[in-house]
């Protein structure tokens, strides 16, 4: 009976999602990280840079992260402008054994999505949502390298402008949103490139990447 009890053990063991992978959902392993971020915004053919910060927190039950982009630019008369794009993730760590599953809910402000891109100011509004993220840990025990492939599908809420004979109308309008990168560690040094998109005819395209360490 006892070394039953071992090799029930041991299979539990072996297929049960490890601390170091359970929040690989949203791409990152350990306690945490803190990073700075870089990004381009692509709204039609605009192209807006941006610069801000990330973080990840392992909460138990529950991973979390944070992003902080301040976009900021000049449109075709000259004129400075800039908006914020900021979003926490929260996700469930499901006890799923290979692959670490994830239902997330996602809140914050991002640039509002215009149809004519040229006459409509840049600004935030609040985008909301929820959905499903997946992701996985690779790496060889004892080397210090990791590769963290993720994605997060997620319809989101979020505010849309429209110029209709020189006057704005202003809405909301739901969405599918596809987030997606991979994190390089190496030792307590993190690196992820991501990008996200959204599948609605007034769509964007971010891309950027993280720098920062693990803890």
């Amino acid at each position: 009976m006892a070394k039953r009890w071992v090799v029930g053990l041991a299979l539990v063991g072996s297929v049960a999602p490890s601390a170091l992978g359970a929040q690989a959902c949203l791409g990152f392993s350990g306690t945490g990280f803190v990073s700075g971020s870089g990004a381009v915004w692509r709204e039609g053919s605009d192209d807006t840079r941006g610069i801000g910060g990330a973080a990840g927190l392992d909460l138990g039950p529950v991973a979390a992260t944070g992003r902080f982009l301040k976009f900021s630019g000049a449109d075709e008369f000259d004129q400075d402008f800039d908006f914020e794009d900021a979003r926490a993730n929260l996700a469930l760590k499901l006890p799923i054994p290979l692959l670490s599953v994830c239902p997330v809910v996602t809140v914050g402000t991002g640039g509002v999505l215009s149809r004519n891109f040229s006459d409509l100011p840049y600004k935030s509004e609040t985008v909301y949502g929820g959905g499903v993220a997946v992701g996985k840990r690779f790496s060889a025990p004892g080397s210090g390298f990791a590769l963290i492939p993720s994605l997060i599908v997620s319809v989101e809420n979020y505010a849309v402008d429209r110029l209709y004979d020189d006057i704005v109308e202003g809405g909301r309008e739901v969405s599918a949103v596809i987030r997606g990168g991979i994190t390089v560690e190496i030792g307590r040094i993190l690196v992820r490139p991501y990008a996200a998109f959204t599948t609605a005819d007034d769509s964007y395209l971010l891309a950027g990447a993280l720098l920062g360490v693990t803890f």
